[in-house]
């Protein structure tokens, strides 16, 4: 089956939260083909770091979600937006979004 994962499904696959467990046997499932938006790279840096703000998870934690994040966003489908967009749009991310 083709499924497009918005932002919001996509941080349940690597972050244990109500609907983990349906996201990851979706996206385990090898009949399944899972595409995301190019974009979904910065939503999902973005609802970490907004994470972090709230104290629901701690910098060891974010860097470990964003890691597996960086290990798999590889191997899903992607409907491209331009990578310079995402290059320059991700370092003001980091740099900002833990205040």
């Amino acid at each position: 089956m083709i499924l497009f994962f918005d932002t919001s499904a996509l941080v349940k696959f690597f972050h244990r939260e109500e609907g983990t467990d349906v996201v990851v046997s979706i996206i385990s499932d090898l009949n399944n083909e899972v595409w995301i938006s190019e974009l979904a790279r910065l939503e999902f840096i973005c609802a970490l770091l907004r994470r972090l703000r709230m104290n629901e998870i701690n910098e060891d934690d974010l860097n470990k979600v964003l890691d597996g994040f960086y290990k798999e966003y590889s191997r899903l489908k992607t409907k491209k937006i331009g990578r310079a967009v995402l290059n320059e749009a991700e370092a003001p991310l980091k740099r900002l979004g833990r205040t």
